[in-house]
């Protein structure tokens, strides 16, 4: 199921209400009428100009009425969704006029991978109807849904009626997070809890000191009882945690990368990525990104559930199209990384160019951890267990991740089937369907 379960109105003001004329053919008709009407007066030529101007007249109040009365609104079920997660929509559509809307159409242009919301709906005058449009996500990245419109007619044809609904909603979609993966997380320059020397800027799980408060500091962070001995505003002072940053970073080079689709390395390396976040959040650990694509995505380390959506959010929208190689994006980590913190590199690279800048971070006190994505299991040449080798004898720590030790491919994993829930009468909550079942009887 998704994250976070909330419900959010999509903006319920139209622009203006387009009336158009969608058949001339009956215009052309009226005027040939009434031209024969006037040169060769007729009882004939009459009642066909009073029946086509009585048609044309009818449509177009029918079109007025649709104009003036139909309305529909949609709310988005689920805020957060990741690859395997369903969207969920509810459309409601009103028609306040006192005609009933034989036919209206849901014109949507969301561009959400496999899901479609145009539907064909008919509701009576002073009527509401309502229904719900569903979609497994099965790729990760940036998305709108909308602009969207609703499009009727009089009965005849004759006019068109259009309802525009310009707004769009970002939704983006996250990568799933796998529980059981089994790489350590490296510990940084020391390991344990002890004092470091430098005073942290945020807070952190210890407490060193005090010292006097300074305009921005964090009412949370005042220490009341020496405040009240002192007669002034005194703050806590925290240590740096002893264990070290953690940096996730992804090799996002075009050329270096194998696969297709869910079965890609650049699909593998923001999976093992989004894995090891949420384990360092969970671990109270502060723990940033960069990755190298062709917009790079560096977040800065931090903690707290905050942080783990920031990386999400970053990982879902890192592409592998960048241009510079790995040994680049090490220099780039060499400036932006502090002494004593910890990297964890993810490539699917298979030569050893990039070694010698390994060893040069190293020697700045970031201590380096590699996952190298297996080259042959992705359909590529190279020998990754050698490259893994030649990083040992430097003293390195490196893990090589086959294809198929991550489990199930993202789109076996989107047709897991959903719980369903349903209310009865009197407020107990059953299972209407449990995907588990459903996969034991198929």
């Amino acid at each position: 199921m998704a994250n976070t379960a909330v419900s959010d109105t999509a903006t319920q003001t139209a622009a203006a209400v387009q009336i158009q004329l969608r058949l001339r053919l009956p215009l052309l008709w009226l005027a040939i009428l009434l031209l024969a009407a006037i040169v060769l007066p007729d009882r004939v030529w009459n009642t066909l100009l009073v029946g086509i101007g009585g048609l044309f007249i009818v449509a177009y109040v029918w079109a007025r009425e649709m104009a003036r009365g139909l309305h529909a609104t949609r709310r988005l079920r689920y805020g957060w969704v990741s690859v395997g997660d369903r969207l969920e929509e509810t459309f409601s559509l009103v028609n306040r006029s006192e005609l009933p809307a034989l036919w209206v159409e849901v014109v949507d242009e969301s561009n959400v991978p496999g899901y479609r919301a145009a539907v064909v709906r008919s509701v009576g005058a002073h009527q509401h109807d309502r229904w719900r449009q569903t979609a497994v996500c099965t790729r990760r990245g940036l998305f709108h849904l909308g602009p969207w419109s609703l499009r009727s007619s009089d009965p005849f044809g004759i006019f068109s009626v259009t309802r525009h609904y310009p707004t769009t909603r970002e939704v983006i979609i996250h990568p799933p997070i796998h529980s059981q993966l089994t790489i350590p997380l490296p510990v940084g320059q020391s390991s344990g809890r002890v004092r470091a020397q430098q005073r942290a800027w945020q807070a952190t799980i210890n407490a060193a000191a005090v010292r006097g408060y300074q305009p921005h500091d964090p009412l949370h962070w005042i220490h009341w009882r020496t405040s009240a001995r002192q007669g002034a505003l005194f703050v806590r002072e925290f240590d740096l945690d002893a264990t070290g940053d953690v940096w996730l970073v992804l090799d996002m080079q075009t050329a270096a990368q194998l696969g297709q689709e869910a079965h890609s390395t650049e699909e593998h390396a923001v999976l093992l990525a989004a894995a090891l976040a949420a384990r360092a959040v969970q671990q109270n650990r502060a723990v940033g990104l960069a990755a190298y694509g062709r917009t790079p995505q560096i977040t800065p380390p931090a903690r707290g559930a905050g942080q783990r959506w920031k990386i999400l959010r970053a990982l879902a929208l890192v592409n592998a199209d960048g241009a510079a190689d790995l040994g680049r994006a090490l220099e780039d980590l060499h400036s932006i990384a502090r002494r004593g913190a910890a990297a964890v590199i993810i490539t699917p690279n298979g030569t050893a160019d990039w070694l010698p800048q390994l060893v040069t971070l190293a020697r700045r006190g970031v201590q380096a951890n590699l996952i190298l994505l297996d080259r042959p299991s992705f359909g590529g040449a190279g020998n990754s267990a050698a490259l893994r080798d030649a990083v040992w004898r430097l003293g390195f720590a490196a893990h090589v991740v086959r294809r198929e030790d991550l489990g199930q491919p993202l789109e076996a994993q989107a047709r897991r089937g959903f719980w369903e829930f349903k209310v009865t009468g009197l407020g107990k909550v059953v299972t209407v369907r449990d995907p588990l079942r459903d996969e034991a009887t198929a």
